[in-house]
């Protein structure tokens, strides 16, 4: 009987990751994903964060005006 299992050639280099052998745009995706969804979440948290300031500022104004009626 005849050997088959002779190993011809080696291994250079392991790449890991998510895609590794490919260097188009659809590698990316993902990361565009959770940047685009990251971005729309810190929009939403400052233009809250804003309302509840200007709320305040407004609470404010309200009382300083009420006392100067006094």
């Amino acid at each position: 009987m005849q050997q088959h299992s002779i190993l011809k050639g080696r291994v250079l280099r392991v790449k890991c990751g998510y895609n590794p052998n490919s260097s188009s745009v659809g590698s990316q995706i993902p990361t565009f994903f959770f940047s685009a969804v990251g971005i729309g979440f810190l929009a939403v948290i400052t233009s809250q964060i804003f309302n509840m300031v200007k709320g305040h500022i407004a609470k404010k104004k309200d009382t300083i005006e009420t006392e100067k009626q006094k």
